[in-house]
């Protein structure tokens, strides 16, 4: 599976190292301390910090129920996403615009991708699996990944796109259902 390499245990890495990650993605269009403030104050943010806490939790086989269930939720209502404990998020991930982002419990997200609103990363009415995101994907507002399907790194996926095959890497996957086509800029883009 593409989307191991962030998640194996024989990597250690430090709550801390990846909650900066995740804030360092604020700098990226603007040098200074505005975007920094700006983005920590998010709704976005503010969800991905508690699925932080929550995923550290578990990783550590710390009982913490039946409070994560009351403040997952109180999340969810506030901020309009929700990211579960169980679900594998790299570092570095950026939600802009917040509202409406839904990751299944069995769902991967790889390092440094971007979520906008209302994107879903779901199974296909409790079965079939759900998606495994590779790193540096960039998902559109209103797309939707169903399924147990893999996306490739540095792939794009359009607005509103439903997406229920696998993509390769460095395409583009736009359109209802998604047509997969490669991107022509993707041979620029340093894959180190």
């Amino acid at each position: 599976m593409m989307t191991e390499a962030f998640v194996s245990k024989g990597q250690a890495t430090s709550f801390w190292s990846i909650v900066r990650a995740d804030i360092a993605r604020f700098s990226e269009e603007e040098p200074g301390l505005r975007p920094i403030v700006r983005g920590v104050m998010s709704q976005g943010f503010q969800a991905l910090f508690v699925y932080r806490v929550f995923r550290w939790c578990y990783e550590h086989r710390i009982p913490i129920q039946p409070f994560r269930f009351l403040v997952e939720r109180f999340t969810e209502i506030t901020t309009g996403i929700s990211l579960p404990a169980q679900a594998r998020i790299g570092k570095g991930l950026r939600i802009h615009h917040f509202g409406g982002i839904i990751v299944n419990s069995e769902a991967s997200i790889g390092e440094y991708c971007t979520l906008y609103h209302s994107v879903t990363l779901g199974d296909l009415g409790g079965w079939g699996g759900s998606p495994h995101i590779g790193n540096h994907v960039i998902i559109g507002a209103g797309a939707k990944l169903l399924g147990n399907i893999e996306v490739g790194d540095y792939c794009h996926i359009g607005a509103n796109a439903v997406v229920r095959t696998s993509v390769p890497a460095g395409c583009l996957a736009v359109g209802v259902p998604a047509v997969v086509k490669q991107r022509t800029r993707y041979a620029d883009v340093d894959h180190g």
